[in-house]
């Protein structure tokens, strides 16, 4: 009983006792997050342009009389490093915000938005810079992918541990239905860590900017799901932007843009098996509990699947030590590489988890609108922080892509509600003397069972 009433009084007190646990483990880790590399290469300079410092050389065909400016070098001095206090701050933060309890208008209801927004925007873009400092020195791609994957497992095991997080209860067939779901999310992971390894990371997420497109074709062709016209003529600027964007970007590869493009893909094929298989185990009852844990059950089992791949496959776990000593040889300390290693996959998880946690409040287009955001803040600070070369050309192709992403969100959420409108009023009451006819008839009832059909599992994606 004195033990009961302890892990009770513990419970009580869950989002303190992660809170604390995640600080630490954070403070350990936590390091110069916004620290450019340093530069390797330069390149000279055009007619009329400044010189510029990069690590990538430009792609043949880009021509000449390309111009390309210097982004504005980053410095201590101008706040680019996420210090260990700030990065504490935030992993406090997240873990007091998920155990924060619903109260219907108190204050936490009126903030929790922006600070779910702020948090993915926060991990997302240390996310995107470890990542990169990661992949300059170590050239295993399919390892870091698993890794990345990989790290939300134990994050996942101390929060239901703790009691921070109720547990979720799946059977065996639920995760059997889960696995495709999961490798294509793991295939997604490999995709978007290959690009960013291959390309500038402002290119990756430019050439990224055209999932929506692919989103919107493959809804129309597995689905059955066809927008308005309108709304597939509002794709036409970010074809556009991307290819603008294309044919002057300094760092462009075909291997870069391909593995990009690939990720959109593997992406869209996952919130289209995620919407076919519907609802699957019990993951809570509340919002933000629901949604952490289908975050935490779907990581684990994408690392699952892909860990036979990344056990035979060239840069995969095998090629980890080869890729550890090459590392050092360049110079990179191996503590510093263990915390690259490390926070790389801590920030993956954190993002994507806040980017749930928005999900969980806001309806799909505002959280569409709030990514396209992301998206450009994302570019901006890469290019600074990496003193990325521009091109007129690219950063007028960027542009016009994220635009054209903005545009494409809000063209469809205008028709759908005005299709929903007008099938709203198409409905007539039904005729009261009919005898043919139940109240019950009217009842949506979910098949197998579930109270909440696919609509969660849609919503998750």
């Amino acid at each position: 009983p004195k033990a009961s009433a302890a892990m009770a009084q513990l419970q009580g007190h869950r989002h303190v006792v992660l809170s604390l646990l995640l600080a630490t483990c954070c403070w350990l880790l936590a390091g110069p997050a916004f620290q450019a590399p340093p530069s390797v290469q330069r390149l000279p300079a055009r007619q009329g342009a400044q010189r510029v410092q990069t690590q990538l050389q430009a792609a043949p065909f880009v021509g000449k009389g390309v111009q390309a400016f210097e982004a504005p070098q980053a410095s201590a001095d101008e706040g680019s490093e996420a210090s260990p206090l700030a990065v504490l701050a935030a992993t406090a933060l997240a873990a007091t915000a998920a155990s924060a309890e619903p109260a219907k208008g108190g204050l936490w209801q009126k903030i929790k938005l922006p600070v779910y927004a702020g948090l993915w925007y926060f991990f997302n873009v240390q996310y995107n810079i470890q990542n990169k400092r990661l992949l300059n020195v170590f050239h295993a791609n399919w390892a870091v992918s698993w890794v990345q994957l990989a790290a939300g497992i134990p994050i996942a095991l101390l929060m239901w541990g703790s009691g921070f997080i109720k547990a979720p209860k799946l059977t065996k067939d639920d995760l059997l239905k889960l696995a495709p779901v999961g490798a294509a999310f793991a295939a997604g992971q490999v995709a978007t860590v290959a690009s960013l390894g291959a390309v500038a990371v402002s290119f990756t997420h430019v050439v990224k900017a055209l999932e929506p497109a692919v989103n919107a074709i493959a809804s129309a062709l597995v689905l059955g799901q066809v927008f308005h016209p309108m709304v597939y003529a509002s794709l036409l600027p970010v074809f556009a932007g991307v290819a603008l964007a294309s044919s002057k970007e300094l760092s462009f590869t075909m291997f870069g843009f391909l593995t990009a493009m690939a990720s959109n893909f593997f992406f869209v094929t996952r919130n289209v098996l995620a919407t076919k298989f519907g609802d699957v185990g019990d993951m809570g009852t509340e919002k933000t509990e629901r949604k952490t844990n289908q975050l935490a059950v779907l990581t684990a089992v994408a690392a699952t699947v892909l860990l036979p791949v990344v056990l035979v496959l060239p840069g995969g776990l095998l090629s980890f030590g080869a890729a550890w000593k090459a590392a050092l040889a360049t110079g990179v300390s191996s503590h510093k590489l263990a915390y690259m290693m490390a926070a790389s996959g801590f920030h993956f998880f954190m993002y994507q988890l806040s980017s749930f946690w928005v999900l969980s409040c806001v309806p799909p287009i505002t959280h569409s609108v709030l990514n396209t955001l992301k998206r450009v803040v994302i570019i901006v600070v890469s290019i600074i922080v990496f003193r990325t070369p521009v091109t007129v050309q690219s950063a007028a192709g960027t542009a016009v892509a994220i635009g054209g992403v903005l545009l494409y969100s809000l063209t469809k959420a205008h028709y759908s509600k005005k299709t929903s409108e007008e099938k709203s009023k198409e409905v007539k009451p039904q005729d009261e003397a009919s005898p043919s006819v139940s109240p019950a008839d009217f009842v949506l009832r979910p098949a197998g069972g579930h109270g909440r059909g696919s609509a969660k599992l849609r919503s998750l994606c």
